[in-house]
């Protein structure tokens, strides 16, 4: 091959520099097998693109709302910037703004333009580069390589058949040596399908033979939507169709990819839009039609702007059709199953349904026929495949600085994983649950002999019944087998999935969680990572306070069983009798720790009435402030007062009303306190409260002292004790607000029957404007009005203002 025409502007040094690199890479691809990784963890990736896909460009605002929305909507943690074009020269503010939302970016670059600003914008913060020409030459991508290495910046590859160096795919390897990985991409929905001069047989052998050079060379290298069966053997640890692409590190969330890819057919018009409409989710009170106006406004581009506004007040009615009923018996569910593996089987046709891989592959797309015509699949013969990445740990792979940090399982959990062996093997259980203990919840239960029957041809989650009421410390094991599912394990309310993937016929799965609330998950007495969802909430930092598992078993193929769930608990406090609590106190704080310490203080010091009729349940988000330490010391100091934790984690800062109803799940009273993190209750507001519950169901204080700066300042610092002059404080300087709100008890003081919350939870909105206004109004429609503690006066403490969207910095 010319020389001038492979190295294109690259000096011939240059390339030698990249060819001599290359060589030692292969000789060193014996590399120690231990450093391959055995445990996964999923894709935190985002996507965004400055143009669509007829090259319109999109507004800078728009893409800034975009970044927010891969954010904050899809959990994204880091971000590839799609550029084409002149949207080159965005990417300085974008990275500025990235910077203010902590949140890096990656400029995804078809090579169209020099790489004359990566200088800059590797300075500015950028985390790497993916080069992913729709064809790839040296002449363009050569360039952007060799600027890479000079900044200092990691380098990922994408290309896409047919290849230029075709007849040479081992000097193409050693070209992309200097990548940390290369996607070898039969197409890609975000670069047009490239015109083939060549023979499809011909595509898949340049395809598998670049893989193969690749791996030779020790590179990460990713073999995308290519069933299986057309993969060389070799290859298929390298295979990654839809399965593996959205459960890969390497690649994309699933929903930030589809948002994107979307928007991508849609143009500059729909993505304001549509990014507003989703920002917008959780902060109304009217998230159904929210929700209902998202798939429409994708799908219809055309229609005028009064229309989708009409839309908007109509489109949620179609959810108030009814649902298909559910079987109601064993032989209605067992010929649903099948009629649904027929139809699945239909589908797939002959050759796939006889397959080991049929439960892992793509198989025969519409755009793999499409990019391969008259290129047939066939089955392959051996022992089926469960797990869509039972093949990857085979091969080489890549983690960024992000992923990294991810993959790294701290000392702590093999410690923890360790002692939940031990029990295990020498200790007996404290308790067994039996099959006939729990049900499946909303869903026909099928009991069998010493095992419950899980039926389902549903992609969706299934959950057992309430199992216990625990406290840690405490280890449970059960065993999950005679079926498959896509992830087993336990559920702790709406927050808390603690799972893992089903990598065979049949598991035992066990949960330790420590004194503190410290957990680990083990799969056949090995440690796995717990898995977190693309876009969903993550896995809660802590196990703490009352606890109520599940069983959660995850797009069940058909059946699964489980059986007898053994039980190892550790002491419970006897000082602290459930039965006995009357009063809950549910306390939301977030960054409120030095004013929550006032909050508890004042509980620590109720008179007259018995300690053990009241307790504590703090939500809060550990590492964010000293609200541990503070439990801590208060056990420490005021044993007596009984805390329950509550931990979340982070997504959770601004979700008042969602940590409240779940907080609510780890209270044993039979009467409700919802209390602000900065209020004082006088020393005598439980004795008074307790002549007031009689026959009600509402119960509220007069009013509230707005506290001054600097009588509160006082109170913090400890020069004030104000159980010891709540008299005088309560008629100090400050507002006081008599019944406000339209006389509707609000959440600072709330006070309600259990039964209350279990019918009328808090409305869970990602700020915290009008939903205790809400929340007492719609108690008072359904329970009656509210009872008056009459001239009860609760203290506020300063805070500089309201803080409905939460506190930015520490209370």
């Amino acid at each position: 091959m010319d020389q001038s025409r492979r190295f294109g502007t690259i000096s011939l040094t240059q390339m030698e520099n990249i060819l001599s690199r290359s060589t030692v890479m292969q000789t060193n691809t014996t590399e120690t097998e231990s450093a391959k990784v055995e445990e996964y963890i999923g894709p935190v990736r985002g996507i965004i693109s400055t143009h669509d896909h007829r090259g319109r460009p999109f507004d800078l605002t728009d893409l800034k709302k975009w970044i927010l929305l891969n954010k904050n909507y899809f959990k994204a943690e880091k971000i590839d910037v799609r550029v084409v074009k002149e949207g080159l020269r965005l990417m300085p503010e974008l990275l500025a703004h990235a910077r203010i939302e902590k949140i890096p970016l990656s400029l995804r670059t078809d090579c169209e333009a020099g790489p004359d600003q990566l200088p800059t914008l590797a300075q500015g913060g950028l985390l790497d580069v993916f080069i992913c020409p729709p064809v790839f030459s040296w002449e363009k991508a050569g360039p952007w390589i060799c600027a890479c290495e000079e900044a200092g910046l990691p380098i990922r590859v994408q290309l896409q058949p047919p290849f230029e160096q075709r007849e040479d795919l081992e000097g193409l390897a050693g070209m992309l040596s200097p990548a940390s990985s290369v996607n070898v991409a039969l197409y890609d929905p975000f670069l047009p399908q490239p015109v083939y001069t060549v023979r499809p047989e011909e595509i898949l052998r340049s395809m598998n033979g670049l893989v193969r050079a690749l791996d030779s060379l020790n590179i990460e290298a990713n073999l995308l939507h290519v069933p299986f069966c057309l993969a060389e053997e070799a290859n298929r640890p390298h295979v990654v169709n839809e399965q593996q692409f959205f459960l890969d590190h390497q690649h994309y969330l699933r929903t930030a990819y589809t948002f994107a890819e979307n928007l991508h057919h849609r143009g500059p018009k729909r993505l304001g839009k549509a990014v507003e409409n989703l920002l917008a989710r959780h902060t109304s009170l009217h998230n159904a039609i929210d929700n209902s106006l998202f798939p429409w406004l994708i799908n219809h581009p055309l229609i005028y702007i009064r229309v989708w506004m009409l839309h908007k007040f109509t489109r949620h009615l179609f959810f108030l059709r009814s649902p298909k009923p559910l079987p109601e018996n064993v032989s209605e569910f067992e010929a649903e199953v099948e009629r649904m593996k027929r139809k699945k089987q239909k589908e797939l046709g002959p050759a796939c349904v006889a397959c080991r891989f049929k439960r892992i592959c793509g198989h025969a797309t519409e755009e793999m026929k499409r990019c391969l015509p008259g290129i047939p699949v066939r089955a392959v013969a051996g022992e089926e495949i469960v797990s869509p990445r039972a093949l990857a740990a085979q091969r080489k792979r890549y983690y960024d600085a992000p992923d990294q940090k991810r993959l790294e399982q701290p000392g702590r959990l093999q410690e923890l994983a360790e002692t939940a062996r031990q029990i295990i093997l020498h200790d007996p259980p404290t308790r067994e649950i039996s099959p006939d203990d729990y049900e499946i919840e909303k869903h026909y239960t099928h009991h069998m002999p010493g095992a419950v029957r899980w039926l389902s041809f549903v992609n969706a989650e299934h959950q057992s019944t309430v199992l216990a009421r625990l406290e840690p410390p405490f280890t449970m094991g059960l065993t999950f087998g005679g079926g498959i599912a896509s992830h087993i394990g336990f559920s702790f309310g709406r927050h808390a999935r603690i799972i893992c993937p089903m990598t065979g016929y049949s598991h035992r799965i066990t949960l330790h969680v420590d004194k503190d609330g410290r957990y680990v998950l083990l799969r056949d007495g090995v440690l796995v990572r717990p898995t977190e969802f693309a876009g969903q909430r993550r896995l809660p930092p802590l196990l703490a306070g009352c606890l109520e598992p599940r069983i959660s078993i995850h797009n069940i193929d058909g059946m699964i069983l489980t059986q007898t769930l053994l039980l190892w608990e550790g002491e419970r406090p006897v000082h602290h009798p459930l039965e006995e609590i009357k009063y809950s106190v549910i306390i939301v704080s977030t960054r409120y720790s030095r004013r929550l310490q006032a909050t508890l203080m004042a509980l620590a010091h109720q008179e007259d009435i018995n300690p053990n009729c009241l307790e504590v349940v703090i939500g809060y988000v550990p590492g964010i402030d000293t609200t541990d330490d503070l439990i801590d010391s208060m056990r420490r100091a005021h044993p007596r007062l009984r805390i329950v934790r509550a931990p979340f984690s982070e997504d959770y800062v601004r979700a008042k009303g969602f940590m409240i109803n779940e907080s609510f799940h780890a209270s044993s009273g039979k009467w409700i306190v919802l209390l602000d993190a900065d209020i004082i209750l006088p020393p005598d507001f439980f004795a008074t409260l307790d002549k007031h519950t009689e026959g009600a169901y509402f119960v509220a204080p007069d009013g509230r002292r707005m506290l001054t700066p600097e009588t509160t300042a006082r109170i913090l610092l400890g020069d004030i004790r104000p159980w010891e002059n709540y008299e005088a404080l309560a008629l100090s300087e400050g507002e006081y607000r008599f019944r406000e709100a339209n006389r509707t008890p609000i959440g600072f003081c709330q006070c309600v029957r259990r039964e209350v919350l279990e019918k009328n939870p808090y409305h869970e909105l990602d700020h915290f404007e009008s939903s205790d206004w809400f929340f007492g109004w719609e108690t008072i429609k359904r329970f009656g009005k509210e009872r008056r503690m009459e001239g009860m006066v609760v203290l506020h403490l300063d805070h500089g203002g309201s803080q409905w969207y939460g506190a930015a910095k520490h209370m």
